[in-house]
């Protein structure tokens, strides 16, 4: 018998959901002096001192104000949102790493879910189309599939997934319309047949697929050549790792149904 009569789950990445122990993860763990000698990280802000929490006025002069924490933090935060809109400057988008950035600051590491996320997460997957994207390696599974009499199973997927690539936020577009930094890579992804149809040969499907990243940085990120020098990535890892700001990373959720159909004629 053709189709499936409950949901199968045809893929779960290797990286787990919900791991709280990668480096990535990690906060307030490093002190000023690890920040300053090891990571280079000694200009950080020209607005505010964060490591002595003293406000700072350009030329210096007189007594430096001391802020609280969450004083300096929002001063840190407010950059960190000027300095977004050069990765944030095209497409409906936008505007979710600003979301992301003040769910970090007011959230204490919750989870982070988006509608709008979620459908550029759904819009990525529709529109690729190209011949190594996990869609197309489904679609090829199903089309080609004798084995009905024992049913289908994710064995049966795994081989053409495997040579696929699964969805990541990496596309040229992604560097300017906020989802390259505001997701990138994709830590963990599920993917689901929730239905399986037929009509003769044809079929019709839908599938379910859940990504979850990581909204933090760890040290490999602050130490290449690419970030470690820009004033966002600098802020970032200091409000996340330094002892005295300890901003909390979280897990950032998206899911997607995907509509395919197709044609099996095995």
């Amino acid at each position: 018998m053709r189709g499936i009569a409950k949901s199968l789950e045809i893929f779960c990445s290797k990286k787990s959901f919900q791991d709280r122990m990668t480096d990535d993860m990690r906060y307030g763990d490093i002190s000023e002096k690890t920040l300053k000698q090891k990571y280079g990280l000694i200009a950080v802000s020209d607005r505010v001192d964060p490591y002595s929490f003293k406000k700072l006025h350009l030329p210096a002069y007189g007594n430096m104000p001391i802020l609280s924490r969450e004083e300096t933090a929002a001063i840190l935060f407010e950059q960190l949102q000027f300095e977004a809109a050069r990765f944030a400057f095209w497409g409906p988008y936008k505007n979710i790493i600003k979301k992301v950035f003040n769910h970090m600051q007011l959230n204490d590491g919750r989870d982070f879910y988006d509608a709008e996320m979620s459908q550029a997460y759904k819009r990525m997957i529709e529109s690729d189309i190209s011949v190594t994207s996990t869609k197309m390696a489904i679609i090829n599974t199903l089309n080609t599939f004798n084995k009905w009499n024992r049913g289908l199973s994710a064995r049966d997927f795994s081989q053409n997934i495997s040579q696929s690539h699964l969805p990541i936020f990496k596309r040229p577009t992604d560097r300017i319309n906020g989802l390259g930094i505001s997701i990138h890579q994709i830590n963990s992804t599920k993917i689901i047949i929730e239905r399986l149809q037929f009509e003769g040969n044809k079929y019709t499907a839908t599938l379910l697929f859940r990504g979850q990243d990581h909204f933090g940085l760890d040290t490999t990120d602050i130490q290449d050549v690419r970030f470690k020098y820009l004033q966002i990535f600098r802020i970032w890892f200091v409000l996340q790792r330094y002892e005295k700001l300890a901003y909390k990373p979280f897990f950032t959720n998206m899911e997607a149904r995907i509509n395919i159909t197709g044609e099996n004629n095995v």
